[in-house]
């Protein structure tokens, strides 16, 4: 009979104060002091969110600090499991935290400009205007009606969200 037994290199971490996967800190892992916790080497280059491990993981609501899954760092700061980051990006493009676009999404903004540029909306709708918020720069301005797409004036980004739609556009529209 044979016995098999599967091990993973364990490390201490004193500032988390717990034993984390890994082969340590200085050699695959570091610690964050702002977001107090440990990271991936990888992730030296993070945006700083004070205690961001600290919460449940978006998607499977697991407690982040203290799980054994490997974690990712996304652009905005939040934090979730690499695992419900790649389930979660099959769908989505957004933070479930915070709603800011998770990647460059030039090209696909220059994609729905094209197929704006071709559409014609009912002759009703041409001259109306919706308030729009942006995700991603968090400015809000004004864009023509639309049922779908309303783009961002000052950074390009179709990632808004309407706040009031007006009857008549009162100055120029994006």
């Amino acid at each position: 009979m044979n016995f098999y037994f599967f091990y993973r290199t364990v490390y201490h971490c004193p500032f988390c104060n717990l034993c984390r996967v890994g082969k340590g800190l200085g050699v695959d892992f570091f610690h964050c002091m702002t977001c107090n916790c440990c990271l991936a080497m990888k992730l030296v280059e993070h945006k700083c969110r004070e205690k961001g491990l600290e919460t449940n993981c978006p998607i499977c609501c697991e407690f982040l600090f203290t799980s054994s899954a490997a974690v990712r760092a996304l652009p905005c700061g939040h934090f979730m499991h690499s695992a419900c980051f790649q389930a979660y990006t099959s769908s989505h493009y957004t933070c479930p935290v915070c709603s800011k676009s998770l990647g460059d999404m030039a090209v696909y903004f220059g994609m729905l400009d094209a197929l704006l540029a071709t559409e014609q909306l009912p002759e009703e709708y041409r001259d109306k205007c919706q308030d729009i918020l942006c995700n991603d720069c968090d400015r809000k301005g004004t864009s023509s009606f639309h049922w779908l797409y309303h783009k961002c004036g000052s950074c390009g980004s179709y990632n808004t969200r309407v706040i009031k739609s007006e009857p008549h556009c009162s100055t120029s529209t994006n």
